[in-house]
């Protein structure tokens, strides 16, 4: 029953714990720089968005859902070799920047990783809930 009524909650009030948990993640890019926090921040970013699209979740058939899962997981494998791509590029003296560039850099490589990933999920979502009907 406390379950029922912190989902109702969290339903309520999600853009804004959304919007709270990116702007900490822009604060802790450019002033604090803890690895550890940035992960955390981004899995519970990831948590919140399962979170929040429970219902439809729930429609997709396991095979579906793997297959999402796989995408999200393989785009963040790439996610991980263009940052060390990036990183290696820097530390070699190829490229060069300020140090607050590279934190912004690095939050506008995630927000397109994120929209494009996102992009690619909605479509899928749209096509096998589109083949069921």
């Amino acid at each position: 029953m406390e379950g029922i009524i912190i989902l109702a909650k969290f339903d309520k009030y999600q853009n804004a714990i959304v919007l709270v948990v990116l702007l900490f993640y822009i604060f802790n890019s450019i002033y604090i720089s803890s690895t550890i926090l940035s992960v955390i921040l981004f899995v519970f970013f990831i948590i919140i968005q399962l979170v929040r699209i429970r219902k439809q979740i729930a429609k997709l058939t396991h095979l579906q859902k793997i297959t999402i899962l796989s995408i999200v997981g393989i785009s963040l494998i790439l996610l991980v070799f263009l940052f060390t791509w990036f990183n290696h590029l820097l530390s070699t003296g190829i490229l060069s920047f300020q140090d607050w560039t590279i934190g912004v850099i690095q939050i506008a490589l995630i927000i397109v990783f994120l929209l494009i990933v996102t992009s690619l999920v909605q479509n899928l979502y749209q096509r096998f809930t589109s083949s069921k009907a």
